[in-house]
């Protein structure tokens, strides 16, 4: 019966499992949809963004001169984004130009588009309108977006409406559920609502109504469900006798496992190394102090962390500098005494918290511990090491009232005594340099931040000067922070550089990079590196162990590094970059021009490319100098056989500056804003499309 009661209960898991894997499967592929819908509507708007300068297109409609404006706007649109339909419209709906398929004062389309644009302007629409517009007969994807400029002298109601749409045909629903791997995905006008459906309603800004995108959807459970029946039977019926044995050892076993309970909870609680209380155990001591805690008595924690530990950890080794470790907490035990608690953190970082009546109490207790400290300690294989640590304190309730702020206060007061000097002692004050405290508080948040996965990464492209072709792209790190929304890295690189962290936050992001970067083949990727592990020489061993892990082909990787720390590189410097050059790795020098470098400088070093900087690029064509200082640059730097590329070009008069001059590369708002990676792929997607020979007719041509 029991048996029989088994394979039933095994049956209704696999059946239960089956159908909530389908569940699981429909709304992955209902979220992946909705996902590449709305990346479709951020390129559009981008694009609209990026082609319509709305001054001069307030300008033109003035002057009446519709065929720039055709030229400019409606044509690049649909010969350089694909998409069919354009309008211009003012504040109560009329067209004032329209472009269908690149014909100019073309209305055929618009008698279905209407009613979404006046719906909208009714509605006092003030910020970009998308959502898919369905008919019986037609569909698009259209993004309306009002005008912020406005100009006097023009005869119709303002603010005008940019409008943009993109058929949806066979060919746009194939591109949407790519990404997710769909199939047949359709269109559904009118959906019948009721029945089981696989697909997602989305509004219709038509008339207010649903419209319905559904696909032939995969249905994964089931078939593990039919392709594991016959083998989960056998394998109830198996774990049936196994449960039997294991009844029977269960009670023999029951006291045994009683017995080691108490002592795995006690090891649990424990560092290894030095036997005191770890980090989980040490919060839950404290916690425990607080709520005994009587009242007028003083409870002191201390953060204690050990001078050049890791310069000792690396010359005499790991094992001396376990000794040192170990030696530490059994003098800190010692010489704080009974009643106070004591335990490692990590690393060299350790934490105490004392009962004390005052603040000289206080001291004298701190007097003690680098009393212990003094003598040197006796390694186990022979010789002796210095010992000194910081201290920072603080007290509860004096400086704090929980726990958690106790820890943090203290921890801020050890952070003041390492930024002061060594072997020193600071307890909190309120006076402390607000600054630093913040720095901490960005350092603290920045390390949880990688921890998470909130940093995060957009791609700006770098185009072939001449034909304005995609070449590569630049990653540039974004930290999208829980509560202060996206941080530039202005924000935080600098904390970054001044703890632990920048070597790490380098390694994340150059580990992303490359693993985002396979979405976009057959370009460079530019990955920015600070100097700090270029002067530790750990550059080289990073950008090795990245490339082996992601199987990314050096040839398309692209380090970039700012002049100052180039010339600043020491030999170990110099050694990495040469090494990552015979790699095939290709070497950039970030910002040039805003340092004391020189081109004869760079040829000590195996640079491939100069970026030069953006504050030359702005002046060009306003400041005579600025321009002959980047033509002087960019012949000199093709006479050594260097690659130019010039940042923060926003202007076609900029880009004619650049090709008289003779640079190979560029990059700026005029091309694109750095993009997040879907857009990224779905512009170098374009051009490669393109490429392969696209018709120029048709929606399916144009993408």
């Amino acid at each position: 019966m029991a048996l029989a009661l088994l394979v039933v209960g095994l049956v209704t898991v696999f059946v239960v499992a089956g159908l909530r894997q389908d569940d699981k499967a429909r709304t992955r592929e209902r979220a992946a949809l909705l996902t590449s819908l709305r990346a479709r509507e951020t390129v559009m708007e981008q694009a609209l963004v990026a082609t319509n300068d709305e001054r001069e297109a307030l300008r033109q409609l003035a002057l009446g001169d519709m065929t720039s404006l055709h030229r400019r706007f409606g044509v690049k649109l649909n010969d350089g984004f694909g998409f069919e339909f354009v309008y211009i419209s003012d504040a109560k709906g009329r067209i004032i130009y329209s472009s269908e398929r690149g014909e100019q004062n073309q209305l055929r389309a618009y008698s279905w588009i209407r009613p979404a644009i006046e719906r909208a302007l009714a509605d006092g629409q003030k910020a970009a309108l998308s959502g898919v517009v369905a008919t019986e007969d037609a569909a698009g994807l259209m993004v309306a977006r009002p005008f912020e400029e406005k100009v006097e002298g023009l005869d119709v109601a303002q603010p005008l409406v940019a409008i943009t749409v993109d058929v949806i045909d066979p060919e746009f629903l194939r591109m949407v559920g790519a990404p997710a791997s769909l199939e047949e995905v359709e269109l559904i006008h009118r959906p019948q609502h009721g029945g089981r459906h696989v697909g997602v309603f989305i509004p219709n800004l038509y008339d207010g109504s649903e419209a319905e995108l559904v696909w032939r959807g995969a249905h994964p459970g089931s078939r593990m469900l039919w392709g594991l029946m016959p083998a989960a039977v056998v394998l109830a019926s198996l774990l049936a006798v196994l449960f039997l044995v294991l009844m029977v050892r269960a009670r023999r076993l029951a006291s045994d496992l009683v017995a080691s309970e108490a002592k795995a909870r006690e090891l649990a609680a424990r560092d290894y190394l030095t036997g005191l209380l770890n980090r989980g155990a040490f919060i839950e001591a404290l916690d425990a102090a607080i709520a005994r805690r009587r009242d007028g008595e003083t409870l002191a924690l201390l953060f204690v962390d050990l001078d050049d530990f890791k310069a000792i950890n690396d010359g005499a080794g790991h094992v001396a500098g376990d000794d040192l470790l170990r030696a530490f907490a059994r003098r800190t035990e010692e010489a704080l005494g009974e009643g106070s608690v004591v335990a490692r953190f990590g690393g060299d970082e350790f934490v105490a918290v004392v009962h004390c009546r005052d603040e000289g109490d206080l001291d004298r207790t701190v007097e003690r511990l680098f009393a212990a400290l003094a003598p040197p300690v006796q390694l186990e294989r022979g010789g002796e090491l210095s010992l000194s640590a910081c201290v920072g304190a603080a007290r509860l309730p004096q400086d704090a009232a929980t726990g958690a702020e106790l820890m943090r206060l203290a921890d801020v007061a050890l952070y003041q005594a390492k930024a002061d000097g060594t072997g020193l002692y600071r307890l909190f004050e309120p006076g402390f340099d607000a600054a630093r405290v913040e720095r901490r508080r960005i350092e603290l948040e920045l390390a949880a931040a990688l921890d998470k996965g909130e940093i995060t990464l957009v791609y700006q492209p770098q185009v072939d000067v001449e034909s304005e072709r995609i070449v590569g792209f630049e990653a540039l790190a974004r930290w999208d922070h829980p509560t202060q929304g996206r941080l530039l890295p202005g924000a935080f690189l600098a904390v970054a550089e001044a703890s632990r962290l920048m070597g790490r936050f380098d390694a994340y992001v150059l580990r992303m990079a490359l693993l985002e970067a396979r979405a976009l083949p057959g370009v460079t990727l530019s990955v920015n590196m600070s100097a700090l592990n270029l002067r530790q020489g750990a550059i080289y061993n990073m950008v090795a162990a990245a490339l082996a892990e992601t199987g990314f082909d050096p040839a398309l990787l692209e380090i970039e590094i700012t002049e100052s720390a180039i010339l600043d590189a020491q030999s170990e410097g110099q050694e990495a970059l040469q090494k990552l050059r015979d790699m095939g790795v290709r070497l950039a020098l970030d910002d040039f021009g805003t340092g004391h470098a020189s081109l004869v400088h760079v040829r000590r070093f195996p640079i491939t490319k100069i970026k030069i900087d953006k504050s030359f690029i702005f002046n060009m064509g306003v400041d005579r100098d600025a321009s002959a200082i980047v033509e002087y640059v960019v012949r000199l730097g093709r006479s050594l056989g260097i690659t130019l590329t010039a940042e923060g070009v926003e202007t076609r008069e900029q880009l004619r500056f650049l090709r008289a001059f003779g640079a190979q590369q560029a990059q700026g708002y005029l091309f694109a804003p750095p993009l997040p990676l879907v857009a990224a792929v779905a512009m170098l997607e374009r051009q490669n499309a393109a490429d392969a020979g696209a018709t120029p007719d048709g929606a399916s041509a144009s993408r």
